[in-house]
């Protein structure tokens, strides 16, 4: 199985990391605001497009963005290929700063306010690889197996909801659901481009319907025992 770009997607976005947790809290905030991206950075530095993506704001942060790259970079690269994989990590990335963008325009966001992480890039891997290897396991968040499928679903639904709580898109607990959901779209395109419309909402209404029954078989098992 083909790993090469989603390991060296996670050891950039690590050592990045463990780089800058050697440097002080002025140069952390100095990266943050000059690498990182925002409407206000986009036309002065073009390039935070890229740079903005592997830096990562503390340990929870990065953890929870590298195990799931882990995951859905490895079936999707597995399935689809090393550049195709890359291609959707990247065009997430960028969508989701799009999407972003265009409520700095309506001004629910600071336009100088930087953003960073390989967020918008993920989930455009879980929309993915949710529908092309729906039945590969990830062991994270939930140490114990859960089925790709599933678990890109379930982590839809949370979006939709943080979405909903935050207000229209609000970077609440400084996470921009909305760059979240731009990823996800590039992510189902790819997706149901390879597995065709019919069979991707099939996928999909199988792992809700699992979804929706499992804390029933949660109760009626703990009943029993």
């Amino acid at each position: 199985m083909s790993m090469r770009v989603t390991l060296s997607l996670v050891v950039l976005c690590t050592v990045i990391f463990i780089g800058m947790a050697f440097l002080s809290p002025e140069a952390n905030k100095y990266i943050v605001e000059r690498y990182g991206f925002s409407g206000q950075n986009l036309f002065t530095h073009p390039e935070v497009l890229v740079t903005s993506i592997f830096i990562h704001g503390d340990l929870e942060h990065l953890l929870s963005n590298m195990l799931i790259l882990f995951f859905f970079g490895a079936a999707v690269e597995s399935e689809l290929g090393s550049k195709k994989m890359l291609l959707i990590f990247l065009l997430g990335a960028w969508l989701g700063d799009i999407f972003s963008l265009s409520f700095y325009f309506l001004g629910i966001y600071a336009w100088a306010m930087p953003s960073i992480g390989a967020s918008a890039g993920v989930f455009a891997l879980i929309g993915t690889g949710m529908l092309v290897r729906p039945f590969d396991f990830s062991f994270y968040p939930y140490f114990m197996p859960v089925p790709l499928g599933l678990l890109g679903l379930i982590y839809a639904v949370y979006n939709a909801i943080g979405f909903a709580a935050a207000g229209l898109g609000t970077a609440a607990g400084n996470i921009s659901y909305i760059a979240h959901f731009g990823g996800l779209a590039i992510g189902l395109y790819f997706g149901f481009q390879r597995e065709g419309w019919r069979q991707g909402i099939k996928i999909i209404l199988v792992m809700f319907m699992i979804m929706i029954l499992i804390p029933y078989v949660w109760a009626t098992l703990g009943r029993i025992i």
